[in-house]
């Protein structure tokens, strides 16, 4: 069960405006780049990030129909990562089996209290084969 959408709302307003310029800057986080489906408007979410296979784990703390995760789901999106940005090529929902390998304990711990079971998998532009 995801977070409330209350929630989601205050740190939207709130949170992300005063923590996006602070975590731009350390290991582990990173600045979603997404336009509004219906608006057209630029949006910026900060997120954790965890490295799979060259690609990035994001944990869906509001679930997959949060609007930043359809943005994102809906493209184009970038993502800015310790000040590189690069081009999100391609993004899945997937469940914790998948993404839970690559998540350090105490973020399992704080997840599983919080019900998390959704995880968009990233896959860079730069990073794709072939």
């Amino acid at each position: 069960m995801p977070l409330p959408r209350a929630v989601a709302r205050f740190n939207r307003r709130y949170t992300n405006r005063f923590i996006e310029p602070i975590v731009r800057r350390f290991p582990g986080f990173a600045t979603v780049h997404h336009t509004g489906r219906q608006s057209g408007k630029e949006y910026r979410t900060p997120v954790n990030v965890f490295d799979l296979d060259g690609d990035l784990i994001v944990a869906l703390t509001y679930g997959p129909a949060a609007d930043w995760v359809q943005n994102v789901l809906a493209g184009p999106a970038r993502i800015d990562r310790r000040g590189h940005t690069a081009s999100i090529e391609r993004t899945t929902v997937v469940d914790r089996v998948t993404a839970w390998p690559v998540l350090p304990i105490p973020v399992r711990v704080v997840l599983r209290c919080l019900r998390v079971c959704d995880f968009m998998r990233i896959e860079l532009a730069e990073h794709r084969t072939g």
